[in-house]
């Protein structure tokens, strides 16, 4: 992201004008039996979705507003109830802080997904992967 606050900040050191921090989580729907919680890169087919994949996030017009790596993930609840065992099967969910302007409509590129369409609200986005 230093290279992205680089980009968005220009040569002056100027801040954007819009709120700081939006949270965009990325999750990859695997299925995968994992404990709630721990440490993940995405599973069949979604081999690409892991610490250090690159991705880029555009806005409407097609600019590329940042360039970035994933963070690693976070093993979250596929399920709406609980099994009652350690390991269930879950997705793998990357949090990923970008700063861009809260109102726009955006696009993320990440491996071989498809580009993914969004927009904030409240200050979170969520992109599921196909």
């Amino acid at each position: 992201m230093l290279a992205a606050a680089a980009l968005l900040t220009g040569c002056g050191g100027e801040k954007p004008s819009w709120p700081q921090g939006l949270v965009l989580r990325v999750v990859a729907p695997d299925g995968v039996l994992r404990e709630l919680g721990e440490p993940c890169a995405g599973g069949q087919p979604f081999l690409y979705a892991h610490a250090t994949a690159e991705f880029t996030l555009a806005d409407a017009s097609g600019k590329i507003l940042e360039e970035d790596v994933l963070p690693e993930g976070e093993a979250t609840a596929l399920l709406n109830h609980d099994p009652g065992v350690d390991r269930v099967p879950t997705n793998c969910t990357f949090r990923v802080r970008v700063d861009v302007e809260a109102s726009g409509r955006y696009t993320l590129r990440l491996g071989d997904s498809a580009p993914q369409e969004f927009g904030f609200k409240d200050g979170q986005a969520m992109v599921t992967l196909n």
